[in-house]
């Protein structure tokens, strides 16, 4: 929809009274908040894999290959190696900020759902009779296009 000056105008502004434009407006960052967790525990865990690949290949071309006949020389340079141990560390620092990072996203998530429950749920409310609730579809189609929210059932 655009204004007069041809200034695109979002629905809800005129579809929502003041606290449906404050809980959407909510919504709308706890789903910006959920994405930023989801992407930080994709970027961990494309970390965690890319690091214990170049550990394992480490390990094999620097000690497996080269000591392959000799056990007692192979286990003594795993051991002895200073590298091992800073590539253990940082795969385990890696390990358990991902888990902590898992657990952010996954309340960032629960909170974003329930909201949007709420939002859905609440639909009475926030559209009463009237030209506004005729027009919700719309509001509803735009967030789902412009922000990825699902207003339409609870089940996403």
């Amino acid at each position: 929809m655009h204004g007069q000056w041809g200034v695109k105008v979002e629905y809800h502004h005129f579809l929502l009274d003041e606290v449906g434009q404050v809980i959407i407006n909510d919504l709308k960052k706890l789903k910006k908040k959920h994405q930023k967790k989801e992407a930080e525990v994709k970027f961990y865990k494309g970390a965690l894999v890319l690091i214990a690949a170049l550990f394992l290949a480490y390990v094999l071309f620097f000690t497996v290959l080269p000591y392959r006949f000799y056990y007692g020389s192979m286990i003594s340079v795993l051991i002895n190696n200073v590298y091992h141990y800073v590539f253990v560390g940082v795969l385990a620092t890696i390990h358990y900020r991902l888990k902590f990072l898992d657990k952010k996203a996954e309340k960032a998530e629960k909170e974003y759902n329930a909201l949007r429950s709420e939002v859905i749920q609440r639909t009475e409310e926030l559209w009463p009779e009237g030209e506004k609730r005729d027009n919700r579809h719309r509001f509803f189609r735009e967030m789902k296009e412009k922000y990825d929210i699902n207003l339409y059932y609870e089940n996403d």
